[in-house]
């Protein structure tokens, strides 16, 4: 088994095919990766997925004060 995930897993994680969106979208999700010095494809380790610790918490949206703006 590979130490990084494999495109066709990155695609199913991501949505996305090319490594530019695979990039945004594994950001926006909190996922860390390198990226390949000879290409720019990203690197996601296998292992952040077997430990489960590979998600950021999603940030709350506070709702605005209301009753402040009258």
């Amino acid at each position: 088994m590979s130490l990084w995930l494999t495109p066709e897993e990155l695609v199913e994680l991501t949505g996305y095919k090319t490594s530019r969106r695979q990039k945004l979208a594994l950001g926006a999700m909190g996922v860390v990766f390198r990226s390949r010095a000879a290409d720019g494809f990203p690197l996601v380790s296998r292992s952040l997925f077997e430990t489960h610790t590979v998600l950021t918490p999603p940030r709350k949206r506070r709702e605005p004060k209301w009753e402040a703006l009258q």
